[in-house]
């Protein structure tokens, strides 16, 4: 079992530092904690909306001085 530790981060459940890492094993990724076995999945990839159209340009008007 291959174990990559993630540095400086913090469990969600105990607070332990520095002792989640990602679990090579899985298909997808999860974050396990070796002091209290607390284990998360990350989400899939989530893809942003395309903008919808063209914002709209509008011309500015500087007083002249």
């Amino acid at each position: 079992m291959s174990r990559r530790f993630i540095a400086g981060a913090r469990c969600q459940a105990c607070g332990a530092e520095d002792s989640l890492y990602l679990d090579s094993e899985s298909v997808d990724d999860r974050v396990c904690c070796v002091d209290c076995a607390f284990t998360e999945t990350r989400p899939a990839a989530v893809t942003a909306a395309a903008p919808q159209g063209p914002d709209e340009i509008v011309r500015l008007k500087f007083p002249m001085t």
